[in-house]
């Protein structure tokens, strides 16, 4: 699977460099603990030192935590937000049937994604604070992009969402599915 889909990871990465980096960045203490839990933590028996199959499961994990990231980035790159949200909807039609409301899941989704791309902004825009105290630089900022967020949920007009329907994939779009399985298998 590595052999596959490393090197057009690779690619993406090469070209969405200045984007995925600050993305991979801030996920790095995550990649450390999970190396770390991995490392000692995956041995039966106790040991001081790390074993050689704790150091390749540990590199193992970070290097899966890192494709995610990046499929996930050309997920989000290549897809607008409407289509995947129409996609989603599409995948869980048949909870319909149990009463489960996709169309409500679709609405509440886009809500979502567009505050959340609305906060990044506010975030990036949050001047910052030139103290030597790092819990003064903290809240001062936290509440500033509180402030921001409520003033801007105060100001935006309210938008109305369009959410196509979509039609099931076309049949030579199922062979994707089938590719990887016979890659995993």
């Amino acid at each position: 699977m590595f052999i596959v889909v490393l090197p057009l990871l690779i690619l993406l990465f090469k070209i969405h460099a200045s984007v995925v980096l600050p993305l991979l960045k801030r996920l790095r203490w995550l990649f450390l603990s999970l190396f770390i839990l991995n490392l000692w933590f995956h041995s039966p028996e106790l040991t001081w030192l790390p074993t050689m199959a704790g150091l390749l499961l540990a590199l193992e994990r970070v290097a899966v935590l890192i494709i995610i990231v990046l499929a996930a980035h050309l997920l989000i790159t290549t897809t607008k937000t409407q289509d995947i949200i129409a996609a989603l909807q599409w995948w869980l039609r048949p909870l319909n049937k149990i009463g489960f409301s996709t169309e409500r899941l679709a609405v509440r989704l886009a809500l979502v994604l567009d505050t959340v791309t609305a906060v990044q902004k506010l975030y990036t825009n949050t001047p910052t604070i030139t103290t030597k105290n790092p819990i003064k630089i903290i809240s001062a900022r936290v509440a500033g992009l509180f402030t921001q967020v409520l003033t801007h949920a105060e100001t935006t007009p309210l938008a109305t969402l369009e959410i196509p329907k979509l039609n099931s994939p076309p049949l030579w779009q199922w062979g994707y599915p089938l590719l990887i399985l016979l890659l995993i298998l």
